[in-house]
């Protein structure tokens, strides 16, 4: 596999996973802002993710065993490498055959290419035009020219990759062309948001997949930073490692947190995330939240975090169960919600409330 596919290809896998570690935080944001995330939400939060990795791939892969590699130096002639492609070989032999298979035209071809999605992401997301996506171009281009230059920041005795001013101004090309072409297609302003009057079953969906993910990279989180704090600051062998710490850390705190959640305000994390929150109707609130938390999120973390043989079917079992539950009913309450007496409902923004609140 060559270097060129093998860095697309990790950055298709790193990126995913990126996406997925956003997932919660871009919910919170959409669903407050649009009231919703949409396909193509979940979409361009895939391509961004993946879009950033490829600049790392493309741009510093593959990094080289210390030693095993030529220093390069610097092109500091502005428009030395791009005046490069009239007298190469392209500009010796007539024909758009020739001019793509030029070494120098190609070079400069991906650099402009290369940044053209950041532009497109600059209007797509941010709604900002022309100036800013040049700006932020210039300096993700110097940002990249530098760890370049620097041996990744001092982490090589020297450079193994060419810093090229022509590359700081075709980046730059790039991102401007991106949020030119980006809009024809995309408009600045907004459209008026029209909030959502009903809770839908990929929403559901959304707020458990955050659940899982807030209990797992919390989890995750504490595990690594109390590992780095025993074995770099304290000094402790990995072999010393006391299992029971790290298994409070990883279970328990995120578990604390989402009973805290329940119990206090009524919601999961998760349910935060994409802005529902269960009201009782039937019983008291503090018996209600007692019995979503004992029939909902408490089941999840306690089979998540049971070391035993049975706990993966019994969590694939729970799990099917409480989707299957949710696909049907009103607002897609779901098996806690339904045995807890609970409704949900949207929470919708203060400002948009005293909009459509009758006068």
């Amino acid at each position: 596999m060559s270097d060129q596919l093998m860095n697309g290809v990790l950055a298709t896998a790193l990126g995913s996973v990126v996406a997925v570690v956003l997932l919660l935080p871009v919910a919170a944001v959409e669903y407050r802002r649009d009231g919703r995330l949409s396909p193509r939400d979940l979409l361009t939060l895939l391509a961004v993710a993946v879009y950033g990795l490829a600049l790392w791939t493309y741009t510093l892969l593959p990094m080289p065993v210390e030693g095993d590699f030529t220093c390069v130096g610097r092109q500091t002639t502005p428009f030395d490498t791009i005046g490069a492609i009239a007298w190469g070989d392209a500009g010796s032999r007539a024909g758009l055959s020739a001019l793509v298979r030029d070494a120098a035209f190609l070079q400069v071809a991906l650099n402009v290419l290369l940044f053209v999605p950041l532009g497109y992401f600059v209007r797509r997301i941010a709604r900002r035009g022309v100036v800013v996506a040049t700006v932020l171009g210039f300096g993700v281009s110097l940002l990249i020219e530098t760890t370049q230059t620097t041996g990744v920041w001092h982490l090589y005795d020297c450079a193994y990759r060419l810093f090229d001013v022509d590359d700081l101004i075709l980046n730059t090309l790039g991102a401007t062309a991106g949020s030119l072409v980006a809009a024809i297609f995309i408009r600045r302003t907004r459209p008026e948001v029209v909030w959502p009057t009903s809770i839908t079953f990929g929403r559901r969906m959304i707020g458990m997949v955050c659940d899982v993910l807030f209990v797992v990279l919390t989890g995750a989180a504490l595990v690594v930073a109390y590992r780095a704090f025993q074995l770099y600051v304290v000094g402790v062998e990995l072999d010393d490692l006391r299992a029971q710490p790290q298994r409070l850390l990883q279970w328990g705190v995120p578990a604390a947190v989402e009973a805290a959640a329940v119990l206090l305000g009524g919601r999961t994390v998760g349910e935060w995330a994409v802005a529902v929150r269960a009201v009782a109707r039937r019983r008291p609130a503090v018996l209600a939240r007692l019995v979503k938390l004992l029939t909902g999120v408490g089941p999840l973390v306690a089979l998540m975090a049971t070391p035993q043989a049975w706990s993966g079917p019994a969590l694939l079992l729970f799990g099917v169960v409480t989707v299957a539950a949710a696909v049907r009913g009103r607002e897609h309450r779901g098996l806690s919600h339904t045995v807890a007496g609970m409704d949900l409902e949207i929470v919708q923004p203060r400002a948009y409330e005293q909009v459509s609140r009758p006068g």
